[in-house]
């Protein structure tokens, strides 16, 4: 049986949608993000609020994630795919260091 093979616009609309995905999910996750982190301060306010503010360590560690999902959805050099120029290349280096 023949493999098919893609068309140029089969292939960049592959590519779009990716990254219309991408930048979905990124949104989602911040969504996802302000709503737990507003649900652990609305608990240590009512627990302890002249206490240690222990939530800052969950914002911290999502707020990582957040910033990590926005740049892999929206920073250019992130978001683009590999050329065959830049697959050569490599292989160029690998075997030029054998």
């Amino acid at each position: 049986m023949a493999k098919i093979e893609p068309t140029p616009e089969s292939a960049i609309r592959a590519l779009a949608v990716k990254s219309l995905k991408k930048k979905r999910d990124a949104r989602e996750f911040l969504i996802v993000t302000i709503a737990v982190n507003a649900v652990l301060v609305g608990v240590w306010w009512l627990t302890t609020p002249s206490g240690y503010f222990w939530p800052m360590w969950v914002m911290f560690g999502m707020g990582i994630g957040v910033m990590f999902t926005y740049i892999d959805a929206y920073v250019r050099p992130f978001a683009q795919p590999m050329s065959e120029q830049d697959i050569e290349n490599e292989i160029a280096k690998i075997t030029k260091s054998r």
